[in-house]
């Protein structure tokens, strides 16, 4: 599933979607990437979260 998120890539300034998809085995984990349509810059969203709050 694609879904079109308000930030700005920054690498190239950019929309941005976020791509994730659920694990069919409870002992994986549930993994989402944000992707920027222009230059396909692409980052974990536990990435994004951890840049936010060590800024």
């Amino acid at each position: 599933m694609q879904i079109d998120i308000p930030i700005p890539c920054p690498s190239c300034g950019g929309k941005m979607y976020s791509v994730g998809y659920e694990a069919t085995l409870k002992i994986l984990k549930h993994r989402t990437w944000q992707i920027c349509k222009e230059c396909k810059f692409t980052r974990s969203v536990e990435e994004f979260k951890k840049s936010l709050c060590c800024a």
